[in-house]
């Protein structure tokens, strides 16, 4: 039997905490069953302000944007970095970073090297 796991992003788990203002968070990986791969959705809406300003320094975790719909703008040590279907930006544990959705919202994937914890 081979082993595929197949899921739509509005199945899967949702983040529903103190955090939650108006996004959805989704666990995509831990959904899928990722166990090598960190992997988590998050649908914000349009000039969302509240993602947090942060760097995974303390965990020395890099992570990959891949917007999937919409647009945005990454901003980091005084630059901006616009977001869009099809640009992918990596971003070093260090770095610190924000992201700020464009007047349509925007949906993007964000894959790490650290799995998620079962």
């Amino acid at each position: 039997m081979a082993d595929i796991t197949v899921k739509h992003i509005d199945e899967m788990e949702q983040y529903s905490g103190s955090f939650q203002k108006g996004q959805q968070f989704f666990f995509a990986g831990k959904s899928l069953g990722l166990s090598k791969l960190g992997m988590n959705a998050i649908r914000m809406p349009p000039h969302w302000e509240h993602y947090p300003e942060h760097d995974h320094v303390a965990n020395d975790e890099e992570e990959l944007y891949i917007p999937l719909e919409g647009s945005g703008t990454l901003y980091s040590e005084g630059q901006a970095y616009p977001m869009k279907r099809g640009v992918l930006i990596r971003v070093g544990a260090s770095t610190k970073r924000k992201i700020v959705p464009g007047p349509e919202g925007m949906m993007m994937l964000v894959l790490s090297d650290r799995p998620d914890p079962k």
